[in-house]
């Protein structure tokens, strides 16, 4: 993916969900609180997440333990079951957080050896989805305490619509940059 495509994708994305955010707040709500505790978001997330994670294992080289891919295949596997069928609370949380962490991966090989210029409010948004990725996968209820902020008072869910669908203009305008 060149930066140029994942820049267009991000803002496209963002743009999308902030107007969303916008003009659908109680339908958004709705959503939201149902995502964080659906056993059907859990499983199509986490397997999606877990698939794609080990696909990066089995891609791993001699200097990344490669030696090893298959044992850690197979030791990862067994956690990703387990959690899939012991472990249910938030694992839509855990399953987006991961999800996001492989996508900033995806996202910063894109923006990687291009000019600075170019690529500052692509990675300035990465390295916030990386941090919240890392958060929400440590402490999946943040991403409860996030709707309940979100969604406490109208003013605030519309403020970060803005907000996201503002930052995604920008970053569509650096298409023409």
């Amino acid at each position: 993916m060149d930066l140029k495509l994942a820049e267009f994708l991000l803002g496209i994305t963002l743009v999308f969900c902030g107007s969303l955010l916008i003009a659908y707040r109680e339908r958004c709500e709705s959503f939201l609180r149902k995502f964080l505790r659906s056993e059907f978001a859990n499983t199509v997330l986490f397997s999606l997440a877990g698939a794609w994670f080990l696909g990066h294992i089995l891609n791993l080289g001699e200097s990344d333990f490669g030696q090893y891919k298959y044992f850690f295949f197979v030791f990862f596997l067994i956690i990703i079951l387990i959690s899939l069928f012991k472990i249910r609370d938030f694992l839509s949380v855990r399953g987006v957080a991961i999800l996001a962490l492989l996508t900033s991966n995806e996202l910063l090989e894109a923006a990687y050896m291009e000019p600075y210029q170019s690529r500052l409010f692509l990675v300035t948004f990465v390295y916030a989805m990386i941090v919240s990725g890392m958060t929400l996968g440590g402490w999946p209820y943040k991403g409860r305490d996030f709707v309940d902020f979100l969604f406490f008072k109208p003013t605030n869910s519309r403020l970060f619509g803005m907000l996201t669908t503002g930052y995604g203009i920008l970053v569509l305008s650096t298409l023409f940059w």
